[in-house]
Formats: structure tokens, C-alpha cells, sequence
């Protein structure tokens, strides 16, 4: 009697170790409930870039007016089109360039000054670290005189007819470009002086 429980054990402990010793599994398989069905799949992760960080402000300390600051117009001289930074203020109009290297600037930006009134006017170049090509300009918007100015040269460049605005490029650009007097110069009509 002994004999058959132990046998009775020892088969039931075969068979279980049979069992696990060939790896085989049973695999139970639960269908999905109705809710589960009705669940919409995951979004994709989507990589979100940090947002793009706004150009270097370009600051010289020893200027009053900052570039960045100051208002921009569109000026054209026959097929050749430039941003122009506009001094419509006596306060401006003082400080024009002074203290501006060339990397301050490109062949395609300018600085118009404009005046109250036509009239007789003459540049320096004092402060001015830069040469400079200047366009005196009429009312009519008609190029009255087209210099090159020297940098650092205090002695006055007139304008030699009365002028409403005076256009300071880079120099050289004048030359490359054909620029001279007697053409057209297409200004905004909101370009005035505001005193």
C-alpha cells in the first residue's frame, strides 16, 4: 500500500518534470473587450525643435541710434534695390555712420538722411571709421551730386544744389554699380523729416 501511494507521487512528479523540462507552455489567448477595441492607437511621438533664436542684435556702444533700431525703407537707383536705415531727426542725422565698421553693414543697405527742406548741404566725415560713397538727391528724387568721401576727413563735401536727402553707401558701390548724377533714386514717400 505504501508502495502504490509512492509510485502514485512519483509518476505525478514524472510527468510535471516532463512537462518542464521540454519548454513547452501553454499560451492562453484573452480576446479584446468592446472598450478595448474602441481605443484609438497612440500617437506618434512627434520631436518638437526648440524655436529659432532671433539674430545677434547688432549693438556699438558708442552710437546712440542702434541699426536694428532705427526704420527701414526700400530705396531703388535703376534695377539695383537697398535697405535704407532713414535719419529723419537733427539727432540722427549727427550721427549718421559715425562708428560703423564695414562688417556693420552690406552693399545692399544704406542710410538716408532726410531734411526739412531743400536746400545747400554738405557731409563730413568725422567719427566716420569707414569710407563712404554719398548721393546728394532733389526733390524731384534726382541725383544732384555722387561722391566718394574719405574716412576721418573733417573737411565738408557739399552737395552743389539745393538737395533734400542724402543717400551714404559703401564705398566703392557707386563705381560697381554704374550709381552717378542725374538718375532717379525711387524714395518712399513717408520718408520726411520729422522736425
Amino acid at each position: 500500500m505504501k508502495f502504490g501511494f509512492f509510485a502514485s507521487c512519483l509518476a505525478a512528479a514524472l510527468l510535471v518534470s516532463a512537462c518542464g523540462s521540454t519548454g513547452s507552455t501553454s499560451t492562453v489567448v484573452i480576446p479584446p473587450t468592446e472598450t478595448e477595441k474602441k481605443v484609438a492607437p497612440a500617437a506618434p511621438v512627434v520631436k518638437i525643435d526648440p524655436p529659432a533664436q532671433p539674430p545677434a542684435r547688432r549693438v556699438n556702444p558708442r552710437r546712440l541710434y542702434q541699426l536694428d533700431e532705427l526704420q527701414v525703407v526700400k530705396i531703388k537707383i535703376g534695377t539695383h534695390t537697398f535697405d535704407a536705415w532713414v535719419m529723419d531727426t537733427d539727432a540722427k542725422r549727427s550721427e549718421g555712420m559715425m562708428f560703423l565698421k564695414n562688417e556693420d553693414f552690406k552693399d545692399s543697405e544704406c542710410m538716408i538722411f532726410v531734411f526739412p527742406r531743400e536746400q545747400e548741404l554738405g557731409f563730413w566725415m568725422r567719427n566716420t571709421l569707414v569710407d563712404l560713397d554719398i548721393a546728394y538727391v532733389n526733390t524731384k528724387k534726382f541725383i544732384v551730386r555722387a561722391v566718394t568721401m574719405k574716412s576721418l576727413d573733417e573737411t565738408s563735401v557739399p552737395s552743389r544744389g539745393p538737395s533734400l536727402y542724402a543717400i551714404e553707401f559703401r564705398a566703392g558701390l557707386f563705381k560697381k554699380l554704374g550709381i552717378r548724377s542725374g538718375q532717379k533714386v525711387e524714395i518712399p514717400s513717408s520718408v520726411k523729416s520729422k522736425d
